[in-house]
């Protein structure tokens, strides 16, 4: 059903079978930028009322930036798939919006790139920003979180790009002839959530089959 639904959005995109979105893509120019570039998220294709209300109308949403539903619930609805770990990374279980663009594609979507999108709220030198009572700014303002959002976060000490899971291991460097490339995606599912198997792309509950795969 997944992929059926999946094929039916990029049909509707390549003939053109969506709403009439022509009053929402005279004021929102960002929106239409981004359907200029083709590299909008699928469920665009749909047209805007997939995910928002017509605010001119004054009623009919539940949340933030008249949505329909709030955006863990409203993202589910598709991507379904992210919230069959027991465990999930927190803002999967709260607020997808927070690494991810709505409007933009997989790729082009994201906050931050590699790295810098973890280290944004998981590095030591954010820990500051979190202790607020105020609201919390991330990625260069473009998401704005309520205090005290997140819950046991956990923040790593990293210096040049080392430092985790053991003092002075890299978490971040290109492929050389002894060693592959690392990042956190390399050991991490970006979904998962501490003390879960789902947190390691091993999903296993140890580090020993993750570690092996480098040190043989």
């Amino acid at each position: 059903m997944r992929r059926i639904s999946v094929v039916f959005v990029w049909i509707a995109f390549a003939l053109g079978a969506v709403a009439d979105d022509k009053a929402c893509l005279g004021c929102h120019a960002m929106i239409q930028t981004i359907l200029s570039k083709g590299n909008s998220h699928p469920a665009m294709a749909l047209g805007c009322a997939t995910c928002h209300t017509d605010h001119t109308q004054g009623a009919g949403h539940v949340a933030g930036h008249y949505l329909i539903a709030v955006p863990a619930e409203l993202c589910v609805r598709c991507h379904a798939e992210v919230t069959k770990k027991e465990f999930v990374h927190e803002p999967v279980k709260k607020d997808c919006t927070v690494c991810h663009s709505p409007h933009a594609g997989l790729k082009e979507g994201m906050r931050a790139q590699f790295n810098a999108l973890c280290v944004e709220c998981h590095s030591e030198a954010s820990k500051s920003k979190f202790e607020t009572n105020g609201s919390v700014k991330l990625f260069d303002g473009k998401v704005t979180i309520p205090a005290h959002y997140f819950e046991n976060l956990q923040l790593l000490a990293l210096q040049n790009d080392r430092g985790h899971p053991v003092s002075n291991h890299p978490v971040q460097r290109t492929a050389d002839a002894n060693w592959p490339a690392i990042s956190c995606t390399v050991c991490h599912k970006p979904h998962g959530a501490d003390k879960s198997a789902s947190l390691l792309v091993t999903e296993t509950a140890n580090f020993e089959p993750l570690c092996q795969r480098c040190h043989q």
